[in-house]
């Protein structure tokens, strides 16, 4: 098998991932599947992670920061996992990307 062959006619998943987040659609999906898996096994950091790649598929997270009045430095110490934001906080990330919080 010629590895050089192969590894030219490869998409990485960096390419693959970075196509999938320029869609909308599959942000919103991809942040209900990050919720999900927090919701269940408890993982702020991995939501948060979530949160920053919807992001920066977007914009930068400075241009973001301004949109949300958070701080810049905040928001990567909050992606990071450094810092539990407050609900509020999340509420106002979740609502500059577009996304409705429904309480049942």
């Amino acid at each position: 098998m010629n590895m050089t062959k192969l590894k030219n006619n490869t998409v990485s998943y960096e390419e693959i991932e970075s196509k999938l987040m320029g869609d909308s659609e599959f942000q919103k999906e991809y942040l209900n599947l990050s919720l999900e898996e927090y919701l269940t096994d408890g993982d702020f950091n991995k939501f948060y992670k979530s949160l920053e790649k919807v992001i920066k598929s977007r914009e930068s997270i400075t241009s973001f920061s301004k949109k949300v009045n958070i701080d810049r430095a905040n928001l990567y110490t909050l992606f990071n996992g450094e810092k539990v934001p407050r609900l509020d906080t999340i509420a106002k990330i979740l609502k500059e990307l577009g996304y409705s919080i429904k309480v049942a």
